[in-house]
């Protein structure tokens, strides 16, 4: 059986590296980049890092002699070397096997190895920067990365990390220095901090074995960034780095200025094209200092300056080219996730040895894209992704064809990973974690297994997927669009069949999109008397009075027709399918549509008002929560630092949380949902709030830091380690610190909130798709 099984994976394997050429023919698509892309490494934040001054530094440790380093981990050792040094004569050495010999627990590392600097409650208040020296030996990894975690017993401990929590990529085979600023950390009693390696495998003609030199440990005092509350970090303007859109507000800020006028300077030529006052506002996030050039609407590369500040060029033009660029990088964060293909620089043909059992029966489950930094897989996300990829190709067919016969081809290859990891009869697989690199050989320690699962929501997600793949392909591929049909019709019946009678607001939304596509598919009448039965379920979800006598707030939804517990999310949204569906099934038959129309208008005016209350940035807030439902002290506290509106309701800027924090899966599910909402209903300001939300991403925030990776400017590094820092990928999102309600984004890099996942990418297309006509 394993032999059988082993074959045919062997085969899946071959079909991947061959189905999808790497590189394209010399002359086809000419004005699409090469991938894996590359990312300025001026343009990153970790440079602006090395560029500060170092206002006051001590050495912590020459590693001149092992004392006073101690071995830590359940792996491997530490020795003082004179095999290599960056300055003197010796240096740490942490030497570790990348594997245990049984299989890990969860799919997550077998553990760790590293070298821990024991501190004796030293008081570290006037050093806000740790550096060393790193040099990675592990022949044959692509990517390669450090984890350090700092202990202090005093305030602001966190209960098994104490304190601190940083991961940094590394260049393999050189020395790397690396900056860790902790000025967000409470250092008032330091009791050590340590480095370490954990074991996450290697991919076949990778080292077994890792080995990394220490050397130059110091402490250094450096003027900090900004991490924390809604003011604008000190000598920077907060703009869209990628631009600005024709037909969309044009404003940026900052919070400290005395100069009384901006300029707006064209990039080539450093002629001034227009004056503008600095206006005041305030707003109930503090007090800003407003440019607005809403009035110019010129093409062209343009700086903003004020006073000494002056931007790096960004281009105005027509929302298709302002955010071409980006599409092209999340496009490129797709391609170098893609799992069981070979990506150069990232990763060879990986987990071949992953599969997920039904019974006595198995399927190979590599394929589709790796969820996040940790190289995961999942049906929810691989689904959506393959859904945004077709809707926003569909929508680039005529106007750029190059482009959206390469989102189709990346759509592809995660829609087939949806087809081929389901049994047949309700089953499919839904998740598998995977923190490792695998051998791709079935029957050793590093292989693994899911369980199949037959839920509704698994199959409805499915059924969307399958059902657009009909759509989008029976033009260019009739068989491939025949055989997602018969997917999503099989589906759609197991998903419905098992589905209780009043559903979660979320599981009928992904219901109601099923079925229109379905309907759109087909024609069949069950579906449309489905979808309209659906839409009408939903709309009963929906508060549309007044909550409260003295809180007039409507339009949100809960979680089911029960309007007991409000809809609400921690860090993965999926409210827009909700709203999606309205949208569509109103435009479908419009004789049937003034409820719904009703529903949608209440929804958008209750975004527009809440919204108010993160101005300048318009950031989307959490929405309203209320105070009864709250389930512990923790929750309470975190609702009591949201807007008060009375007693029992709270707005949170932030959703209420616990392990699980970032927001742009968040914000930007609701903005796709809003986006649906102001192009059906032709709103202007409600398409305007959606856009304020791509520019709290690329820049437009507190930290005046492009949140994806390789647009824009003052990118961090993010969590990634297992196949490094990917142009185009976003993280889980800005989040708060501990039960506060704003913004909190230090240096540090962690998961999850600094994780790279596929989830916000995606619903950043299907945003970008509503607008490409404007």
């Amino acid at each position: 059986m394993k032999t059988r099984v082993f074959l045919i994976l062997t085969l899946l394997s071959i079909f991947s590296l061959t189905a999808y050429p790497q590189k394209e023919k010399a002359g086809d698509k000419a004005d699409l980049p090469q991938m894996p892309m590359q990312a300025p490494y001026e343009h990153t934040l970790e440079y602006a890092w090395s560029q500060k001054k170092v206002l006051d530094s001590k050495v912590l440790s020459d590693v001149e002699t092992l004392s006073p380093w101690q071995h830590c981990g359940e792996y491997g050792s530490l020795v003082l070397t004179q095999e290599k040094a960056h300055t003197g004569r010796a240096s740490l050495l942490i030497t570790s096997p990348t594997k245990g010999l049984s299989q890990p627990s969860g799919g997550r590392p077998w553990g760790t190895c590293g070298a821990f600097f024991p501190v004796q409650e030293e008081d570290w208040t006037d050093w806000n920067r740790i550096t060393f020296w790193i040099y990675p030996d592990l022949p044959g990894f692509k990517t390669v990365s450090i984890h350090t975690i700092f202990y202090n017993d005093g305030k602001d401990k966190v209960p098994g990390i104490k304190n601190g929590n940083n991961y940094q990529v590394l260049e393999n085979g050189k020395w790397n220095k690396v900056y860790w600023e902790i000025a967000h950390l409470g250092r008032e009693k330091v009791t050590g901090f340590v480095i370490q390696y954990r074991l996450q495998g290697n991919e076949p003609g990778a080292a077994c074995e890792a080995k990394y030199f220490i050397d130059d440990v110091c402490l250094e005092k450096v003027e900090p960034d900004h991490f924390e509350g809604w003011e604008v970090q000190q000598g920077e303007i907060a703009y869209n780095h990628a631009g600005y859109a024709s037909g969309f507000p044009k404003t940026a800020f900052l919070s400290h200025t005395s100069a009384s006028g901006f300029s707006l300077i064209d990039a080539a030529s450093g002629v001034e094209v227009w004056k503008g006052a600095v206006q005041t506002e305030e707003t109930p996030t503090g007090t800003f200092r407003l440019l607005d050039f809403t009035a110019f609407d010129t093409p062209g590369s343009y700086r903003l300056k004020v006073g000494d500040l002056q931007t790096p060029p960004f281009l105005l033009a027509s929302f298709a080219d302002v955010y071409r660029s980006s599409i092209l990088k999340t496009l490129n964060h797709f391609y170098t996730q893609r799992c069981g293909y070979r990506v150069e620089g990232i990763h060879d043909a990986c987990h071949l040895d992953w599969l997920c059992r039904h019974g006595d029966r198995s399927v190979a489950i590599h394929g589709g894209w790796h969820d996040a930094g940790d190289v995961s897989q999942g049906l929810g996300n691989t689904a959506e992704a393959a859904y945004a990829l077709m809707l926003l190709a569909g929508k680039l067919e005529n106007t750029d064809p190059l482009l959206a016969r390469r989102l189709s081809e990346e759509a592809r290859w995660g829609t087939e990973w949806v087809m081929k990891t389901r049994f047949g009869d309700g089953f499919r697989n839904v998740w598998a974690t995977k923190d490792m690199w695998t051998d791709g050989i079935i029957g050793n320690e590093d292989d693994y297994q899911s369980e199949a699962s037959n839920t509704p929501q698994a199959n409805y997600t499915g059924a969307i997927t399958e059902a657009m793949a009909a759509l989008a392909f029976r033009s260019r591929d009739s068989h491939f669009a025949s055989y997602a049909l018969q997917c999503a019709i099989e589906d759609f019946g197991f998903a419905s069949s098992a589905m209780r009678p009043e559903p979660t607001a979320e599981l009928a939304g992904k219901a109601l999109n099923a079925a229109l596509l379905l309907y759109e598919a087909t024609g069949r009448e069950n579906y449309r008397e489905e979808a309209v039965r659906l839409a009408d379920y939903i709309v009963r979800c929906q508060q549309q009075t007044d909550v409260d006598a003295d809180v007039p707030l409507k339009g949100f939804f809960y979680q089911d027709a029960m309007r007991e517990n409000l809809l609400h999310y921690p860090h993965h949204g999926q409210e827009y399918w909700v709203v999606t569906g309205l949208v569509k099934i109103a435009g479908l038959f419009p004789e049937k549509a003034a409820e719904w129309n009703r529903a949608l208008r209440l929804y958008a005016e209750y975004y527009k008002t809440i919204s108010a209350h993160t101005a300048p940035y318009y950031m989307i807030p959490a929405g309203i929560y209320d105070l009864s439902k709250a389930r512990n002290e923790e929750e309470k506290e975190q609702l009591r630092q949201g807007v008060r509106l009375n007693d029992r309701y709270f707005i949170k800027r932030f959703p209420v949380w616990g392990e699980f924090r970032g927001n742009s899966g968040i914000i930007l599910p609701q903005a796709k949902g809003l986006a649906d909402v102001a192009t059906y209903l032709g709103d202007q300001a409600l398409a305007n709030l959606v856009y304020h939300q791509l520019e709290w991403h690329l820049g437009k925030n507190p930290f005046a830091q492009s949140l994806m990776y390789g647009e824009g400017y003052r990118y961090a590094g993010q969590y990634s380690v297992m196949s490094g820092n990917l142009v185009g990928g976003l993280p889980v999102g800005v989040q708060t610190h501990f039960n506060r309600d704003t913004p909190y984004w230090p240096a540090e890099n962690c998961h999850n909130w600094k994780e790279i996942w596929v989830h916000p990418s995606s619903v950043w297309l299907l945003i970008l798709a509503n607008f490409q006509d404007r």
